[in-house]
C-alpha cells in the first residue's frame, strides 16, 4: 500500500521539478548564482513561509504536534535579509488564507521539503565565490542542521497521522503550494534594467 508521503512525492514530482528549475538550479549547481539571485531566493522563501506560518497559527489545536514554534523559518529569513540590507518583502497573506488544516498539511509538506533541499543548496553555496563571503551570517539554508533528517521524519509521521484520511485534499493542496511558490518567485523578481 502506498503511503501518503509516497503519494505526495509521486503526484507532485513534476511541479517539484519545475519549481526547482525555476529557482536557479543550474546557477546553484555551477557556482554562478549571483548575490541578486540569492537575495531573490530569500525573498521568495520569506513570502511563502510567512504566509504559511500565519495560516498554521490559525489552527493551534490541529497543529499542536507539528510544533510550529520549532519550525518557524521567517526569523531565519528576516536575519538573512537584514544582513544583506534588504527590505522585508511585501507579504501575501491571501496565499493560504482560507485553507483548511488538512490543506495546510499539503503546504507544510512543501515548506518542510524546502528544508531538505536547503541542505543540498547550503553545500552548493559553499562553492560559490560570490555567495561564500555572505554565509558566515546566513541562517535559512542551514535549516535544522544535523536535525534535518529527524525533523523530516517527525513531520512525515504527523502528516500521515493527520492526513491519511484525506489524501486527495492533501495532495491537491501540495500541488497548489508548489504553484504558489512559483508565483511568489515570479512576483518577487527584480526587473533587469
Amino acid at each position: 500500500m502506498t503511503t501518503l508521503p509516497e503519494r505526495l512525492r509521486h503526484d507532485t514530482r513534476l511541479l517539484h521539478e519545475q519549481t526547482e528549475q525555476l529557482f536557479y538550479t543550474e546557477a546553484l549547481q555551477h557556482g554562478t548564482l549571483s548575490v541578486e539571485e540569492y537575495t531573490h531566493l530569500l525573498r521568495t522563501h520569506f513570502t511563502f513561509h510567512q504566509a504559511l506560518e500565519v495560516a498554521i497559527d490559525r489552527h493551534p489545536v490541529f497543529f499542536r504536534e507539528y510544533e510550529p514554534e520549532t519550525r518557524r523559518k521567517t526569523p531565519w529569513l528576516l536575519d538573512d535579509l537584514a544582513h544583506l540590507n534588504e527590505p522585508v518583502p511585501q507579504d501575501m497573506p491571501e496565499l493560504f488564507m482560507d485553507w483548511s488544516p488538512v490543506s495546510l498539511l499539503g503546504a507544510a509538506y512543501v515548506g518542510e521539503g524546502s528544508m531538505l533541499g536547503g541542505t543540498v543548496i547550503w553545500r552548493l553555496l559553499q562553492n560559490n565565490p560570490a555567495i561564500q563571503p555572505l554565509l558566515s551570517h546566513a541562517r535559512f539554508y542551514r535549516g535544522y542542521g544535523p536535525d534535518t533528517g529527524f525533523q523530516w521524519k517527525r513531520f512525515g509521521a504527523f502528516l500521515t497521522y493527520e492526513g491519511e484520511a484525506h489524501p486527495d485534499e492533501v495532495i491537491s493542496a501540495a500541488a497548489q503550494a508548489f504553484i504558489n511558490y512559483q508565483t511568489i518567485f515570479l512576483r518577487n523578481q527584480v526587473p533587469v534594467l
